[in-house]
């Protein structure tokens, strides 16, 4: 059992939900659906038992830490609430009672008689009530669909240590006086009569039926006397981001105990008899001295109990929320590309995105107050057919050296020799054909935090453009904008591919003269 344990741990310890990036998060979850000790009665001779599960519930709140954009652990606390019915089924049969002993009725027409004390159920409910301290310990797993991320579907295996902090039981009386739940009935041997048992009640002895045990009898509520767990826990479902900060799930779930939580101490039977002699001599006084343990307490014989295992059982519907701790790392957003028609006819100006709407909005549009415009106003067009070619004369070596970028050092803004070297052939180009205009886009890696990257990608479109002028190209027919890091060239997975995102981006456009 032990090694079991141990293994289970170890894989538990690799697989939860909700990892969006590299980073802490603060974790609140709630559940709801069948909440109950499992648990099977046995050697019940007069009545037919059974155990129902009731609704419960789960609270919880937890930290968690992920590794990577897909995977995490979570390890937090919680508490629980199992509700269960125990059931002993059927009708106040002849042949179907509880023996609570032998005694001695010196009450009875003036003679002493010996007597045997029965007890009959009818439809008898003890309701368990089981409040759980828990301490989770999860793996998570997760995959999100789409260019934003804002849905996906989410697995979640692990592990929770239960400790019960509240646990007990009460008998369930009737509705009304006349939903009886049991008969108290003594059978006199010598005489071959059983009073008390239907049409033969005498409540002045203690003999009749009684509808309200809980009022009546010893002990019919108390505690339960409940051992720690560890309970093997699954989850899945969807997930949906509010915003890079905030994610909400929703899914179904099962826990299951893998131990036994009876600690199996209590010898006392379910019914027990009064220590001293039971007949009253008080009128309704049925029931007084009887005791009652839980079934889940109880022995039918020496050692050999109603209930071996109990365990816990808990499924049903889970919400969640997890709330990102620090601040925001910088996450590429996935965008359409700056790649252009490979045959060059049309000529498309890209509708520019902001960023998505967080916690750094304030800063970025702090930023971008302070950029120099030229007229970027990017509203998303496409160039008319007649207006989508360049002129005659131009070659199309010509056309692909306009659209050609340069390639800027990281941090910089300052031009290389080779960015000078090709500047030099666009400015060359666009001199012989006064026709066509360009628009430059300073782009830069996603290091760096917005603010700063905002400026970087305007200073480098704007390094290009002053270039092109001090070489006589028209400062009219030049725009320069900044794309920030929001349309890599390459993901910026390493090095290498950062190299190529460090750039100012050209697009020449040509407009026929009507």
């Amino acid at each position: 059992m032990k090694k079991n344990i141990l293994f289970l741990l170890l894989v538990l310890f690799s697989i939860h939900v909700m990892s969006q990036e590299k980073g802490s998060y603060i974790s609140l979850w709630g559940s709801t659906g069948p909440t109950g000790l499992k648990y099977k009665i046995q050697s019940v001779d007069f009545a037919t038992p059974k155990c129902d599960i009731l609704l419960g519930g789960q609270a919880g709140l937890g930290y968690s830490y992920y590794f990577t954009k897909h995977v995490g652990f979570t390890i937090g606390v919680g508490v629980s609430h199992y509700r269960t019915q125990a059931i002993l089924e059927g009708g106040f049969l002849p042949d179907k009672f509880f023996t609570l002993g032998d005694y001695i009725d010196n009450d009875f027409d003036g003679h002493i008689k010996d007597y045997q004390l029965r007890v009959r159920t009818q439809n008898w409910i003890e309701y368990q009530s089981v409040k759980l301290l828990e301490i989770p310990l999860m793996l998570n797993l997760q995959k999100k669909f789409g260019d934003k991320e804002y849905f996906g579907l989410y697995l979640s295996l692990g592990a929770k240590f239960q400790l019960p902090i509240i646990a007990d039981y009460s008998v369930v009386d009737g509705d009304d006086v006349g939903q009886a739940k049991l008969i108290v009935s003594g059978y006199y041997p010598e005489d071959n009569v059983e009073l008390g048992y239907t049409g033969k009640e005498l409540p002045q002895h203690g003999f009749d039926k009684i509808h309200n045990p809980s009022e009546i009898l010893t002990d019919a509520k108390g505690k339960l006397d409940l051992k720690w767990n560890i309970a093997a826990v699954a989850e899945a479902g969807i997930l949906i981001s509010l915003s890079r900060r905030v994610d909400v799930s929703l899914g179904a779930f099962i826990d299951y105990g893998l131990l036994d939580i009876n600690k199996k101490r209590d010898n006392r039977t379910l019914f027990t008899g009064p220590e001293t002699d039971y007949v009253s001599a008080a009128e309704n006084n049925v029931g007084n001295g009887i005791a009652y343990n839980s079934i889940l307490n109880s022995t039918y014989a020496t050692n050999s109990r109603y209930v071996n295992k109990i365990s816990t059982l808990s499924y049903g519907g889970k919400i969640g929320i997890r709330i990102k701790l620090g601040k925001l790392s910088q996450q590429s957003q996935q965008q359409q590309q700056v790649y252009f028609p490979c045959d060059r006819d049309t000529v498309y100006i890209y509708k520019f995105e902001n960023p998505p709407m967080d916690s750094i909005l304030k800063e970025v549009l702090n930023a971008l107050k302070e950029i120099p415009r030229y007229n970027t106003s990017l509203q998303e067009k496409t160039v008319h057919d007649d207006e989508s070619y360049f002129p005659e004369n131009i070659l199309e070596k010509d056309i692909n050296i306009l659209f050609d970028p340069i390639y800027f050092i990281l941090d910089r803004d300052e031009l290389t020799p080779k960015s000078i070297a090709d500047l030099d052939k666009k400015a060359k180009i666009l001199n012989e054909n006064p026709e066509i205009t360009l628009i430059i886009y300073g782009n830069t890696c996603d290091l760096g935090n917005d603010p700063h990257n905002y400026k970087l990608g305007q200073r480098r479109a704007e390094a290009a453009r002053n270039y092109l002028i001090s070489k006589g190209v028209a400062q009219e027919r030049l725009e320069s904008s900044t794309l920030s890091r929001f349309q890599p060239e390459r993901p910026n997975t390493d090095e290498f591919n950062r190299t190529r995102n460090r750039r100012a981006d050209f697009k020449p456009v040509y407009q026929k003269n009507k």
